[in-house]
């Protein structure tokens, strides 16, 4: 794992003066211990540059050249690298996410197309990391649902009925399911899709979710919703079932409580609305994914080298 010091703004210029250290920097990331020739299958143990374009590797056996960001996310990419980077370290260090539009501006980019582009590519790079089978222990599990606050109900016309738009379960929202281990801290969530008999959050699909990501005789703390009762049943996995009725309270002590995943959500929404303001269902996966790696890798000097090492997979 590459790590690099605390990168505030002007650490950042020091380690990437120019574009030669930046791509030195994620040639580092992905051919740690050398390289093959694509042509003739040379190994190469050492980096040999062209010189006339520090984006190429160059094999000494054959002669032949080939791009070194070939396969990672910066592969067709005309921008300087330095601006990549940056991205990448400002979508760390924001709590709540940034914008297309502020990267625009503070990159100086030609059009919202291009910094969007960016930013779903630096996502599609944290979608890269693997949760299954490594929860255990303790997790919470809980839903939420995501999509556009409903407006306030403008005063009807004489005869016209207000409709008034449902919260929660039953809302039109996109639901998304998110587990959170207790001893690390560590939060996975995805998009609940429906099946293909429409359904939503059935207790079936909640556990298929427990039972990706966790390990067997996992103690499971989740909320009064009866989807979670297929916990209560005999399982392969040992799961262990406790329960707090939130229409009651919030927490029954012991640990007995969601309160971890809930706070995420919070952060989750608070992202969506205020930095955000909407985002599409279609590409709801890959926001959801940039917050959980942003709480999962908390220390941004070890975020910003795990970032760069998954981009250039």
């Amino acid at each position: 794992m590459i790590y690099c010091t605390n990168m505030t703004f002007f650490a950042f210029c020091k380690k990437f003066p120019n574009e030669n250290a930046a791509i030195d920097f994620i040639v580092s990331a992905k051919y740690k211990d050398g390289y093959v020739c694509p042509k003739c299958g040379s190994f190469h143990s050492h980096i040999y540059h062209q010189r006339y374009d520090h984006r190429k590797l160059y094999c000494r056996n054959c002669n032949s050249e080939f791009s070194a960001l070939k396969g990672t996310i910066f592969e067709h990419t005309h921008l300087d690298l330095r601006m990549w980077l940056y991205a990448m370290n400002k979508v760390i260090v924001s709590r709540k996410g940034v914008s297309a539009l502020q990267l625009r501006r503070e990159l100086g980019m030609g059009s919202y197309q291009s910094a969007w582009r960016m930013l779903h590519n630096i996502r599609s790079a944290m979608q890269k990391e693997e949760y299954r089978n490594t929860f255990e222990a303790v997790v919470e599990i809980d839903e939420t649902y995501v999509g556009g606050k409903p407006r306030k109900q403008n005063r009807p016309n004489d005869g016209e009925t207000v409709v008034k738009r449902k919260r929660g379960r039953g809302t039109s929202k996109t639901p998304v399911i998110g587990v959170k281990e207790r001893n690390t801290g560590k939060v996975h969530a995805v998009v609940a899709n429906p099946n293909k008999d429409g359904k939503q959050l059935s207790g079936k699909q909640l556990f298929n979710f427990l039972n990706m990501i966790c390990k067997d005789d996992t103690v499971v703390m989740t909320d009064q919703f009866a989807g979670y009762d297929i916990l209560d049943r005999t399982n392969d996995k040992n799961f262990m079932r406790f329960k707090v009725d939130h229409s009651v309270t919030y927490s029954l002590g012991d640990g007995i409580h969601t309160n971890g995943i809930e706070s995420f959500w919070a952060v989750l929404k608070r992202g969506v609305y205020g930095v955000f303001h909407a985002i599409s269902v279609k590409h709801m996966q890959r926001y959801v994914d940039e917050f959980c790696f942003r709480l999962n890798h908390r220390e941004p000097e070890e975020a910003f080298g795990t970032l760069v090492e998954l981009a250039v997979r």
